[in-house]
């Protein structure tokens, strides 16, 4: 830089740093950066560079971010607001290849390991789509790693792998509004939070000059415009990778009011326990089979009936009663988001309503469609401002006549935000997901064990169950249509013309186990509980890949989770009948004992990933083996030896296996007065 430049600035001082250790960095700084500082990190600005390093002292690691693409935009306007805390003005590039001008403030607390960087616009009523947020800082190592809960209970991708299978997460679309970066086998790195999450996405770009990617933040229009003030939390953690950054995100939550423990939503309901060991069945919601689960020693089940308002599939309301008297969960399905035009002289009800009224208007003036079905029959998004309304009418005179204690509320957790620029209900994605908690905290009010598809982080005070977290998002049939693949290599096109993945992307991401990871679960175990998704059920594959349903009941016995089954025709029961049993019961066990604990941690026990080990806070202690060859290992005093697919469990309530003895497979559940050995 020219001297005008450099001596617009202070000459730094040789400076000792405050490093944990005996060694100390001594650095004389001869170009004009600002710095602040905390008891674990060292933030350098670097305008003329438009650079922003961050020393991790505790880790003792410096955190480089990626180099700017172009034109090198650099910072000024510095202000030093306190040790703690600086602003500039930035050119952020975005929409139309344009830059914007922007005020960023980071702040760091007195202690900790948080960077809070903020941006805003200087004219907010701007017309734009998106701005670029800060450069992304790199992790340029063998196993630097990307931790997401992807429309997934969480998967670990490699940095160096190209491409990604995935390079964009919105951040409305992703179950939690952050990632991680993590050296997987050193155990530092950091976790990107948005803090205003409703609009934005996380994009990973490819890094100039190594091998890796990282993620960068992109803010998005509200109305197409910047709106409001965008924040987002940097947290830097020496050690723990993934868990670490989870739990991180775990006690963010619960500032947010999110952490919402079962030991609270039980004193609201206690209905909530007959959650707790049962697996979700759909299928046959009869109190026939009902009895017939029962008789075979099925303890507990969440068991849904469909069918629509005031008409229900083989059940009446005395069954519904007698079901519940067993012990079950009754629960019926619901959903109000997609809709067919409203016939003339009907009644508006949650699958029909007026169109194009009462459908969502986007922002080119088009009305927003929604589920295609197989065979053509295109339905229509009902705007989400209509939604409670229609459920005040609908499911108060529905429990009148079928007195379930659950309800399943379909599509309101597994969509992303959107926007509505109807005049008459107009919405924000903020505004849609204030609609979505006002809807979901209704029918919770009505004393329901509510669930709902798949998930997201708002939900969770307001949801008891989610299906789909369990799932990988990576099928290669269409689940969402409940059409199961014969084989393996079968090869399906959906209606809309989409080529669903091959087998071996499912194979490797969708149930793979080297790049699973739970990190919802590392979140919010205590608080939800998750399953497989409907066309993704424990027993779904049984035709084309029976063995999965083994791995299948092995990751929920890791994760803690239930099962989910069906019954009736195509399903498990009764033409598999063992099948349904032995999931049921290495399974559910385990989750009753567990279901209401944290998890604490997650690792992988041995290098290829194939043994991987759970701990919650109750004391239990879950091993599993995904490998080919079996594992020996000693738990409790015990020499285990886990075939393929094997498991060892103990804690304060529960004692299971599935171990190898003289060349068998021996299974061994002890759970209070409930005892188990079989083959």
């Amino acid at each position: 830089m020219g001297p005008k430049a450099v001596g617009a600035f202070p000459w730094k001082k040789m400076r000792l740093l405050p490093l944990t250790g005996s060694f100390a960095i001594a650095c004389l700084a001869a170009t004009p950066v600002r710095t602040i500082e905390n008891r674990d990190l060292r933030v350098t600005v670097d305008p003329g560079a438009g650079q922003i390093t961050v020393l991790d002292k505790v880790a003792r690691h410096q955190w480089q971010q990626s180099r700017p693409a172009g034109a090198n935009r650099g910072f000024r306007d510095l202000e030093r607001k306190s040790p703690q805390s600086l602003s500039f003005t930035a050119d952020l590039a975005g929409s139309g290849g344009k830059t914007w001008p922007a005020f960023v403030t980071l702040s760091l607390t007195p202690a900790g390991s948080d960077l809070v960087a903020e941006v805003d616009m200087a004219d907010r009523s701007v017309p734009l789509e998106y701005v670029e947020f800060l450069e992304p800082w790199v992790l340029d190592s063998p196993s630097a790693s990307l931790a997401v809960a992807d429309y997934a209970d969480g998967h670990l991708y490699p940095l160096n792998l190209r491409p990604l299978p995935k390079t964009r997460f919105m951040l409305d679309n992703i179950d939690m509004p952050w990632v991680g970066v993590c050296d997987v086998d050193r155990g530092f790195g950091y976790a990107l939070i948005a803090d205003t999450p409703d609009d934005g996405y996380i994009e990973m770009r490819a890094v100039p000059g190594t091998q890796v990617s990282a993620p960068r933040l992109v803010w998005t229009a509200s109305y197409r415009q910047f709106r409001y003030p965008r924040r987002a939390i940097y947290h830097f953690a020496a050690t723990g990778g993934y868990v670490a950054l989870a739990k991180r995100y775990r006690e963010y939550a619960r500032t947010l009011g999110v952490v919402t423990p079962f030991a609270e939503k039980l004193k609201q309901n206690p209905n909530l326990a007959r959650l707790f060991g049962a697996p979700d069945v759909w299928g046959d919601g009869t109190l026939g089979f009902a009895r017939e689960a029962k008789a075979a020693g099925v303890e507990k089940m969440l068991q849904h009936t469909s069918g629509s308002e005031g008409v229900r599939r083989g059940v009446t309301a005395e069954d519904i009663k007698a079901i519940d008297a067993l012990g079950y969960l009754t629960s019926t399905y619901d959903v109000y988001a997609d809709i067919l035009p409203l016939e003339p002289g009907h009644e508006v009800t949650p699958h029909s309503d007026l169109v194009p009224d009462n459908v969502v208007l986007r922002a080119d003036g088009q009305r927003m469609t929604a589920w295609l079905t197989w065979d053509g029959k295109q339905y229509m998004k009902r705007c989400p401002a209509l939604w409670i309304d229609v459920a005040k009418l609908v499911i108060p005179r529905d429990l009148a006549l079928f007195p379930y204690i659950g309800r399943f509320i379909d599509v309101i957790t597994a969509e992303g935000l959107y926007e509505c620029f109807d005049a008459r209900h107009p919405l924000t994605r903020t505004g849609k997901r204030e609609a979505n908690t006002a809807m979901l905290r209704y029918v919770r009010s009505l004393g329901l064990v509510v669930g709902s598809e798949h998930g997201r982080w708002w939900a969770v005070p307001h949801v008891d169950y989610i299906e789909g977290m369990m799932s990988g998002g990576f099928a290669s049939w269409p689940s969402g249509h409940l059409i199961r693949p014969k084989t393996k290599d079968q090869v399906f096109d959906g209606p809309s013309g989409n080529r669903y993945p091959s087998w071996e992307t499912y194979a490797k991401w969708g149930i793979g186990h080297e790049y699973r990871i739970p990190l919802w679960e590392l979140v919010f175990h205590d608080c939800i509980v998750s399953t497989w998704y409907w066309g993704d059920s424990s027993d779904f594959l049984l035709a084309a890949a029976p063995e999965i349903t083994l791995k299948k009941d092995a990751f929920n016995v890791l994760y803690g989770t239930m099962p989910m089954m069906w019954a009736g025709p195509n399903g498990s029961w009764p033409s598999a009948r063992e099948v349904f049993l032995r999931t049921y019961r290495n399974t559910c066990k385990l989750h009753e004992a567990i279901a209401a604990s944290e998890m604490l941690s997650h690792e992988f026990v041995t290098p290829d990933r194939a043994v991987q080990q759970t701990r919650f806070a109750d004391g239990t202690r879950v091993l599993v083996n995904f490998g080919e060859k079996p594992y020996t290992a000693r738990i409790g005093g015990r020499v285990h030896v886990l075939p393929p697919n094997g498991f060892v469990a103990k804690g304060p309530r529960i004692e299971q296996s599935m171990d190898l003895v003289n060349g068998q497979v021996v299974t061994t559940i002890q759970a209070g007065s409930y005892r188990y050995q079989g083959r």
